[in-house]
């Protein structure tokens, strides 16, 4: 009779699982929008006070200021004490209250916490080859992505990138005119950043400078965004004036509370979304898996190659044992930053344990299995979004740096051809 009761028992709980799971896909955007989106008009929210960028309050990181955060690095890597160019990085969003429409530009507690485990887990990524520039700046808070298209919504991320606009002309205005450009963000971050590149740089001659575009963690659409950019997508691994972008997920995915939004909205180019192919590329070889339907959209500003040939770049680097039976390639993976906790402070690297593959839906596929340390902040429809970064750091810093060799190197092999 207990056997029986406790059976019942078991039963009526995965039941209600179901049940929870079902009410969960139906009215999770619902109550989403409820907590997170700000209750209040974009014209009567809290105003937070603009800054100027010659202030060194005004950054989270840059040379000059004590930035020990960005100079972290897992055992067996250091930052560089020559750095050969200038990164500027814009972060992801870090304020989730529904209190505003965006966040001051200095930050307390939860939210710069926030803003230093993603300055230590994605920024790292590249002081082994430059100068890290990482602004603040007054993002929008996390709800104006639940309300993508709405006028709020709209106005509460061209405020925010009004301050990374600025940030970059006083970045601009400081490293040498001839110094080499990597731009690098997420999420949040990488959205600036297209603007950034369709209002500031495309067609210009500080084009000629970016080196690559890391704009990880947010979708581009091929047709409606990518030809205002003035930069295409990485084709190469030594290839530059291209761009990476790539939005993990583990298997089963379930994209659509992502992608769907998106693709109600207008692309760069005035055309809708709707029915587009989204940018990926695969951090694990620097090139795209699959070659996008339409890869002949042509982009405003002449595309430039790296002279990979004579450059002499960096090998691309291959765990050995990869085999066919290895479907997402992890044997590729050199390095998959393991945080010890939350703060990332004791982070190790383990490489081999995630591989990745762009699907036709656009997105990264990491496979059913993702390391246990990883799982943490998984957010609904198996999005690996905070970890984009994190789950291919030392392929991310290989990268960066075999394309800056190529880039720096790509002159004189210029020159020897002309002579």
């Amino acid at each position: 009779m207990a056997a029986r009761r406790f059976l019942a028992i078991i039963a009526a709980l995965v039941v209600l699982a179901i049940a929870g799971a079902f009410a969960y896909r139906i009215f999770a955007p619902h109550l989403m929008r409820a907590a997170f989106v700000p209750d209040v008009s974009f014209a009567d929210s809290p105003k937070p006070e603009a800054t100027f960028y010659d202030r060194a309050d005004a950054w989270l990181a840059r040379p000059g200021i004590p930035a020990d955060v960005v100079r972290w690095t897992p055992e067996g890597y250091s930052p560089a004490p020559k750095p050969a160019v200038a990164v500027f990085y814009v972060h992801p969003t870090t304020y989730l209250k529904g209190d505003r429409w965006n966040a001051p530009i200095a930050l307390t507690g939860d939210p710069r916490f926030r803003q230093t485990v993603f300055l230590k887990s994605q920024a790292s990524v590249f002081n082994g080859i430059g100068e890290v520039w990482a602004p603040k700046y007054r993002q929008a808070t996390f709800g104006a992505f639940l309300s993508l298209g709405e006028p709020d919504s709209a106005k509460s991320f061209a405020l925010a990138y009004s301050d990374v606009e600025k940030a970059f002309e006083l970045f601009l205005r400081e490293i040498p005119a001839d110094r080499k450009i990597i731009l690098a963000g997420h999420s949040q971050g990488s959205l600036h950043l297209v603007s950034l590149l369709a209002q500031r740089i495309a067609g210009t001659p500080v084009a000629d400078r970016i080196v690559a575009a890391y704009l990880i963690g947010w979708p581009i659409s091929i047709e409606s965004d990518l030809p205002k950019l003035g930069l295409k997508p990485c084709e190469t691994p030594e290839e530059t004036r291209c761009i990476i972008a790539y939005q993990s997920y583990a298997e089963p995915a379930q994209p659509e509370s992502i992608f769907d939004p998106f693709y109600t909205t207008t692309g760069l180019t005035g055309a809708p979304r709707a029915g587009t192919h989204l940018l990926c590329t695969n951090p694990l070889s620097g090139t795209p898996d699959v070659p996008p339907e339409a890869e002949s959209v042509e982009t405003e500003a002449p595309h430039h190659s790296s002279l990979a040939a004579e450059a002499s770049p960096l090998p691309v680097e291959t765990m050995e044992g990869a085999e066919a039976s290895d479907p997402y390639g992890a044997a590729r993976n050199l390095g998959t930053l393991i945080p010890v906790d939350e703060t990332y402070s004791n982070a190790t690297l383990e490489s081999g344990v995630v591989g990745a593959k762009c699907t036709d839906k656009g997105y990264l596929s990491i496979g059913e299995k993702p390391p246990e340390g990883l799982r943490s902040y998984v957010l609904p429809g198996n999005n690996y979004h905070v970890y984009d970064y994190a789950l291919f750091w030392t392929n991310l810093r290989t990268d960066a740096e075999r394309r800056v060799q190529a880039a720096l190197t790509a002159p004189a092999a210029a020159s020897r051809r002309t002579k």
